[in-house]
């Protein structure tokens, strides 16, 4: 009787341990990794940054005329990310050895930062070419727009189908790398998964661009806003997680063998 009382009053406690076990190997095979502690600070800065933002346009309407208006200093933040990305490729390269993913985030740093500043008609004050229905062509976004109108010209409803095109690519391009970043979170991965991050950037990306050639809407134009910064965000941390990959692959398998049960 006395042993069976022993065995009844210690199965919780080894449940309870057993469980604690369990979340512990969970949290090493979230975090235990140099790709898998990127991923969740990519997400978590993105996160907040968006949560941040929407605060404060609900609270302080005053303050989001400064940090998201044109040429504000959230856009002025996300051609100052895209430039540190594009000088870190060049960087890295020289000092790593030139690897496709250096190449592609350098690349698409710089075609993003040369959009951004209007190929540079805003730092030198050039005067760009007209564009089609209005405004000018300094960026290759207009070439959205350009599309946008002269689909619409032949019919309006091609128009929006074109938008509806760029959203439903960039929302499917962002559902493939959230479900590759849940893969990693529950300990496989592919090559995908790999280059998740640089996949999460072009869904952003493109739905920002799907607002700015869909609406003129002050209060969209600051998601959009939002939106690249949050981009710009994820291609640095691309940059900064296939840099690192090589230093610290030896630590990495070290890391999985040690929670592997």
């Amino acid at each position: 009787m006395r042993s069976k009382a022993l065995e009844t009053t210690e199965r919780p406690h080894a449940g309870i341990t057993g469980r604690s076990i369990s979340f512990t190997q969970t949290f090493h095979a979230l975090t235990g990794t140099t790709h898998q502690r990127w991923l969740i600070g990519a997400l978590v800065l993105t996160g907040t940054v968006t949560i941040a933002s929407a605060l404060i346009a609900i609270v302080a309407p005053n303050v989001r005329m400064v940090l998201l208006r044109e040429d504000g200093i959230i856009e002025t933040a996300s051609a100052i990310g895209l430039a540190i990305a594009t000088l870190g490729a060049g960087v890295a390269s020289a000092v790593r050895g030139p690897r496709l993913p250096f190449l592609l985030a350098g690349l698409i740093g710089l075609v993003e930062l040369m959009d951004e500043t209007s190929f540079g008609a805003r730092i030198f004050g050039f005067q760009p070419p007209p564009l089609f229905g209005g405004g000018e062509l300094d960026g290759f976004h207009d070439l959205m727009i350009l599309a946008y109108r002269l689909l619409g010209d032949l019919s309006p409803g091609l128009g929006w189908l074109w938008v509806g095109l760029i959203f439903a690519a960039s929302a499917g391009i962002i559902l493939i790398a959230l479900r590759q970043i849940r893969k990693v979170a529950e300990g496989g991965g592919s090559w995908l998964a790999e280059h998740a991050l640089v996949f999460l950037h072009v869904g952003f990306v493109g739905l920002a661009q799907a607002i700015d050639v869909a609406t003129s809407s002050k209060a969209l134009s600051a998601v959009e806003e939002v939106l690249e910064f949050d981009a710009a965000l994820l291609l640095l941390f691309y940059l900064v997680q296939q840099a690192s990959r090589q230093h610290s692959w030896g630590n990495d398998i070290e890391v999985h063998e040690s929670v592997r049960p």
